[in-house]
């Protein structure tokens, strides 16, 4: 559970990375990685950067439609954790 806390917390731990999923949350939807795109003013390397360290803390799961690929927060798995991410990133 330790590994699992700290991945999440280091996912979190860049600026950027916590506006992503305050974007997301307060959307209460999945996003396109387009969405994000016109919201950021960063590269789409860079934004994938970004969603990469999200989803591979599984804070961020994506889906993908034909070239498109869309994200959205994992509350299933927050939620298992005891994990309110709504609280965190409301609280920065």
């Amino acid at each position: 559970m330790n590994k699992v806390v700290i991945k999440l917390f280091k996912a979190l731990s860049h600026e950027t990375r916590v506006e992503i999923v305050k974007y997301l949350f307060s959307n209460r939807k999945e996003l396109s990685c387009q969405e994000f795109l016109d919201k950021f003013t960063l590269s789409q390397p860079t934004l994938s950067h970004h969603f990469n360290k999200l989803i591979d803390a599984n804070i961020l799961k994506v889906r993908k439609e034909g070239t498109s690929h869309f994200y959205s927060i994992d509350r299933n798995y927050l939620k298992n954790l005891g994990i309110d991410i709504g609280k965190i990133v409301n609280e920065t």
